[in-house]
């Protein structure tokens, strides 16, 4: 019983000091003056059309999303299926990640990744470029707040806090893969005859010609 109680206690005692350390690290700091946008840092760096792959892996899942650029305007996805990808969905996603940019920046010493879902990152997002070589996104955890996502440059130590709609179309490229959409059938406008009709005049009368239709008829011989 003793034993249950201790252990119990230890957990409440490491669960107290992540909340503190998130506290002093990221609400606390939320105190301060709104970081003006000449202050903002870019994660990424990169022109869209330079791009010759785009993968996000969902670790929690183990789902994989893959594409690549096709012929002339084209994206073409490799996994999780093999299909012509939806342009305007890959370009506009490729185009925020290249300008994303941290309303905060942590660069503590010693931080703690786990306190901000960066231990076991739950997306990873690489771009591979023309000229050779990737960068890869690490994406944690929200901040407290909600409305913002952790994440970390691979092979960098600072933390940055970005908004959550680019997050949220990365995980919706995982469960709503980005094929292209099947153009919908044109509907197809039949022609309206308008046939007139006749008015007969109230005084007078009409005549009504019958119409005779003479059918050929054909005489067998003996």
């Amino acid at each position: 019983m003793k034993l249950q109680q201790r252990g119990t206690i230890i957990v409440v005692i490491v669960f107290v000091v992540l909340a503190a350390l998130i506290y002093f690290v990221e609400i606390r700091g939320q105190g301060e003056a709104p970081t003006e946008e000449e202050d903002r840092v870019s994660i990424f760096s990169f022109e869209v059309e330079d791009v010759v792959l785009l993968e996000v892996r969902d670790k929690v899942a183990d789902q994989t999303v893959r594409v690549r650029p096709g012929l002339g305007e084209s994206w073409f996805m490799m996994q999780p299926f093999g299909a012509e990808a939806d342009v305007t969905r890959i370009e506009g996603l490729l185009g925020r990640l290249s300008t994303l940019q941290s309303s905060r920046v942590i660069e503590e010493e010693g931080i703690d990744l786990e306190a901000f879902g960066l231990s076991e990152p739950s997306l990873e997002v690489e771009v591979g470029l023309e000229e050779g070589g990737s960068q890869v996104l690490l994406v944690g955890g929200q901040n407290p707040a909600g409305y913002s996502h952790y994440v970390q440059r691979e092979g960098e130590e600072p933390v940055y806090l970005v908004a959550s709609s680019t997050i949220d179309d990365l995980e919706r490229l995982i469960s709503e893969p980005p094929e292209k959409p099947t153009p919908m059938p044109t509907e197809t406008l039949m022609p309206t005859i308008v046939i007139p009709t006749a008015t007969v005049p109230v005084t007078g009368t009409a005549t009504i010609t019958p119409t005779i239709t003479v059918e050929p008829t054909s005489t067998v011989g003996d």
